[in-house]
């Protein structure tokens, strides 16, 4: 029984060393990430909105929620849309900055003004951002949207956010499958692959996509 069971915990230490060196030296997971990413698709609409990506602890956006936040300004001055959504909670669901107030102040200094900002912070996930989003724009009247957020989340942000009758035309601000080659980023697109991956399929099974 014993030498049974150290052959299954020899082959599955086999199975791990096998599984990280093909997703740090071999492009595999860049390949599958570029089948569950989504293309990019613009057109004019009526807001551009930015999902949120997390604050860091000392109150500063983090890289990819820098990223969107300039995506969207970026957007915003191609007049691709009059209205720029803003969300994001504060850190660790703790008190104020939240991360939509810190985008919101970096926009403005930007040249995007205060009447065209529109901040959404009390949502912690891609299915209350989606809610949240979709419950502010009915009152408005708005039909299509702009949606920003990195390729491999797209699937699922575009998918959630259609559940409510939105139109959703999507803005990549950043192509992880392409722009990753090193063994590290590798490793790390692996682990954001299944974390993906994982949620997607959880929307699935919860009926909200």
């Amino acid at each position: 029984m014993t030498t049974i069971w150290e052959r299954i915990i020899r082959g599955l230490g086999v199975f791990v060393v096998i599984t990280f060196f093909v997703a740090a030296v071999t492009p595999v997971s860049n390949i599958v990430g570029q089948k569950l990413a989504v293309t990019e698709t613009l057109q004019p609409s009526d807001v551009i909105v930015v999902l949120g990506a997390g604050l860091m602890q000392s109150g500063t956006l983090n890289n990819e929620s820098m990223r969107r936040t300039v995506r969207g300004v970026e957007l915003y001055k191609q007049g691709l849309a009059p209205i720029l959504v803003l969300l994001g909670p504060p850190f660790d669901g703790g008190s104020s900055p939240t991360e939509a107030a810190v985008r919101a102040r970096f926009a403005r200094t930007m040249g995007v003004p205060s009447e065209a900002i529109i901040k959404i912070e009390n949502s912690m996930t891609t299915r209350e951002e989606s809610i949240h989003t979709a419950s502010l724009l009915r009152q408005r009247n708005v039909h299509r949207i702009i949606l920003v957020t990195e390729s491999l989340h797209m699937r699922r942000a575009k998918l959630v956010f259609e559940r409510t009758g939105l139109e959703v035309l999507p803005a990549i601000s950043t192509d992880y499958p392409s722009s990753i080659l090193r063994p590290a980023g590798r490793l790390w697109l692996a682990m954001r692959l299944v974390q993906e991956s994982t949620a997607l399929a959880y929307y699935r099974l919860a009926g909200y996509i």
